[in-house]
């Protein structure tokens, strides 16, 4: 795999450790899609607003930066895709943000605080208005914006982006990305092309996987079950072995005991201020293991992740606690809560009930 650039500061549309999409070329099990955006900029009536929608590390952002290399004149290697290749001077120019067309719209980064900010503010969207309505950087050429993503909007900003949805100016694409449209104004959602993009299936991720990261047989099978049918997030799975996928299946393994002092290790670790790309991931993994878990007690059959658990509950246990996981992590995400302590009682809970 190549090596992600490190980057100064935090940049929020882009996984810890992970390459960021806009360095990324290729693209897996989305080409329906990607032929759709094609003819419709060949018909000559492209719309001028793109929503596109799915989970985490399915390849929505890729996706976005296949079409701004290809809207913006990058030569692809084959005349019905675009796949356009990173020597391009179109797509280097993008890469490095260098692009007079293009402008990205994201969570800043606090230099002050030294974090960053928790939503977009309003006044860097009310930008837009004269980044579109200026002269073109390029004669003749589209002017560019990605949203990455629209979820992180306050209500104000999105109030902005409406007004610009409703009014486009001449030759400008909008391009927003979302992993829950459902919360955006319905008024958003009405005025953009809606570009839903599924979930991968996993024999297509992991020889993908195998050509891009290098790890032992069992984690990379491990991050493809986990993946949720995103490419993405199984190389931020395989990015995060060594504080997810080694403690997850230690803590596995270690259920036949009453206790155990990984719960500990596990706790102390992902309650770190610069563990939490590996703490929502563990989250996520944890309650996927144990709905296969559910599954398993029902059926026999173990689709999951790793090896059934070397405990036996009813169904109706598992269920409840892959519940429980889910809610704990919702709650923990809204409230400040001690990161510690609460990862510490939800594996205690796993283990005793």
């Amino acid at each position: 795999m190549r090596k992600a650039v490190t980057e100064e500061f935090p940049e929020a549309d882009r996984a810890p450790g992970c390459l960021h999409p806009r360095d990324t070329y290729d693209l897996i099990g989305h080409a329906e899609s990607e032929a759709r955006f094609l003819n419709a900029h060949a018909s000559g009536r492209l719309h001028h607003a793109w929503l596109l929608t799915g989970t985490p590390g399915v390849g929505k952002a890729t996706l976005a930066y296949r079409m701004i290399r290809h809207i913006l004149g990058g030569q692809s290697l084959l005349t019905d895709s675009m796949n356009i290749p990173e020597t391009d001077p179109v797509a280097k120019r993008i890469a490095s943000l260098g692009h007079g067309n293009f402008i990205l719209l994201r969570r800043p980064y606090d230099f002050k605080l030294k974090k960053l900010r928790s939503e977009i503010p309003v006044d860097d969207v009310r930008s837009l208005s004269k980044f579109f309505q200026g002269t073109a950087a390029e004669d003749k050429s589209w002017r560019v914006c990605l949203i990455d993503s629209a979820d992180n909007l306050n209500r104000n900003s999105e109030n902005a982006i409406l007004k610009l949805l409703e009014e486009p100016p001449e030759k400008a694409l909008i391009i927003l990305l979302s992993s829950a449209p459902g919360r955006l104004l319905p008024t958003i959602r009405s005025r953009c092309m809606h570009l839903p993009l599924r979930e991968v299936p996993e024999t297509d991720i992991a020889p993908w996987l195998r050509h891009h990261a290098s790890a032992h047989d069992d984690i990379l099978d491990a991050a493809v079950k986990l993946s949720r049918g995103g490419p993405g997030k199984a190389i931020a799975l395989v990015q995060n072995v060594d504080t997810v996928l080694k403690p997850l299946s230690a803590f596995l393994k270690s259920l036949d005991r009453s206790q155990s002092k990984i719960d500990h290790t596990i706790a102390n670790a992902l309650a770190l201020q610069n563990a939490s790309a590996s703490r929502a991931l563990f989250w996520e993994a944890l309650q996927d293991v144990l709905q296969a878990q559910s599954i398993f007690s029902v059926t026999g059959e173990w689709t999951g992740a790793f090896k059934p658990l070397p405990i036996s509950k009813p169904p109706e246990t598992w269920q409840k606690l892959w519940d429980k996981v889910g809610e704990t992590q919702r709650v923990e995400a809204a409230i400040n809560m001690d990161k510690k302590t609460v990862m510490f009682d939800m594996l205690s809970q796993i283990r005793t009930a």
